[in-house]
C-alpha cells in the first residue's frame, strides 16, 4: 500500500497532502465522509470498551482473585493508566514524522487486540491464578507468583501500548476524512467530533455497566472476552474500510525539532554567546521576541561568531 504522493490533491482537498490508499489524489465523491468516518469511530469506541472495561474494577481482581495487597493493586492499575496516556506521545510521533495516521492507528489497534487476548487468557486459564481463598472463613491466601504476574504484566503494557497509539491519532484521522475548505464538509467535521465524544461516553458507559457486571456476576474472562472480541472486530472494522479513506501525508513532528534544538545546543554548550543577537541564524526570522530566558537553547542556532 502506498500512501505517499508528490502530486497535489484534487477536488479542493486542502493543501495537497490527501491521497487515496494507491497514494493518488483524492476523489472526494469516492472517498472521506461519513462512511469512512463512521468507521473510525468505531474503532474509537472498541478502544474505550476495551480500555474501561479492563481498568475499571481491575483493582477488585488483583485483590480478589490475584490475592495481591490493595497498595500494590492500585499501583499497578495507575502506572497502567499513566503508560497508557503517556504513549500517545509515541503515537503521534510516529504518525507526524513517518506512518500517518492510518497505519499507526491499525498497527497500535493490532497490538491493543493482542495485548487484550493476553489478559483474557491470563484470567481464564487455571494455572495462571492462585489457588482460591475465604479470607473472612480464616483461609491462608497465597499470593500470585512472579510467572503469574509477569504475564498479567506483558497483557497489560501491551495493551497501554496499543491504547496509546489509539488515542493520539484517531480523532485526527477522522478529522482528515473531511475538508475544511468545503463550507457542507467543514460542518460535517464539527459533527464528526460530536459524534466523537458521544462514542467515548458510550462505550464507557458499556463498559462500567456491562462489562463489569459480567466480570463480577458471570466470569472475569467472560467480560475480558467481550473487550478482546471487540477490539478485533474494531481492527477488522477499520481495516476493511481502507479504500474508502482519505490519507494524509506525514509532515514531520514538533517534537523531531524539539530534539534536534537540544542536541545542537548540548553540541555546542562550550561555545561563548554572540555578542549580538543578530549572529543567531534564526534572529531575523523570529516570530517571537528576543529574550534572555533559557539562553543555552539559543546555541543551537547561533552560526558560530563571537
Amino acid at each position: 500500500m502506498v500512501l505517499v504522493d508528490n502530486h497535489a490533491g484534487k477536488d479542493g482537498a486542502e493543501d495537497g497532502n490527501l491521497v487515496d490508499f494507491r497514494g493518488n489524489p483524492v476523489d472526494k465523491s469516492k472517498t472521506g465522509g461519513w462512511l469512512a468516518a463512521g468507521l473510525i469511530l468505531g474503532t474509537e469506541l472498541s478502544e474505550r470498551v476495551c480500555v474501561i472495561g479492563i481498568s475499571m474494577n481491575l483493582v477488585t481482581y488483583l485483590v480478589g482473585d490475584l490475592h495481591l495487597p490493595s497498595s500494590k493493586s492500585a499501583n499497578i492499575v495507575t502506572n497502567f493508566m499513566g503508560t497508557l496516556n503517556l504513549l500517545g506521545l509515541l503515537g503521534g510521533f510516529l504518525a507526524d514524522a513517518k506512518l500517518g495516521r492510518y497505519l499507526t492507528v491499525a498497527i497500535f489497534a493490532s497490538i491493543a487486540a493482542v495485548g487484550v487476548t493476553l489478559l483474557t487468557l491470563a484470567t481464564s486459564i487455571p494455572s495462571m491464578k492462585p489457588p482460591e481463598c475465604n479470607p473472612r472463613k480464616g483461609g491462608h491466601c497465597i499470593e500470585a507468583s512472579g510467572q503469574q504476574i509477569a504475564l498479567l504484566y506483558t497483557a497489560l503494557y501491551i495493551l497501554a501500548l496499543g491504547g496509546g497509539g489509539i488515542k493520539s491519532n484517531v480523532s485526527g484521522f477522522g478529522s482528515d476524512q473531511f475538508d475544511s475548505s468545503d463550507p457542507k464538509e467543514n460542518k460535517s467535521m464539527i459533527y464528526f467530533f460530536n459524534r466523537f465524544y458521544f462514542c467515548i461516553s458510550l462505550g464507557s458507559l458499556f463498559a462500567v455497566t456491562v462489562l463489569v457486571y459480567l466480570q463480577d456476576n458471570v466470569g472475569r474472562a467472560w467480560g475480558y472476552g467481550i473487550s478482546a472480541g471487540t477490539m478485533v472486530l474494531g481492527v477488522a472494522v477499520l481495516i476493511g474500510g481502507t479504500t474508502l479513506y482519505r490519507f494524509k501525508k506525514p509532515q514531520g513532528s514538533p517534537l523531531t525539532i524539539i530534539w534536534r534544538v537540544l542536541l545542537l545546543a548540548w553540541r555546542k554548550r562550550k561555545l561563548t554567546y554572540p555578542s549580538d543577537p543578530g549572529f543567531l541564524n534564526e534572529y531575523h526570522n523570529a516570530k517571537v521576541p528576543h529574550t534572555h530566558m533559557l539562553r543555552i537553547l539559543q546555541k543551537s542556532s547561533g552560526n558560530g561568531r563571537i
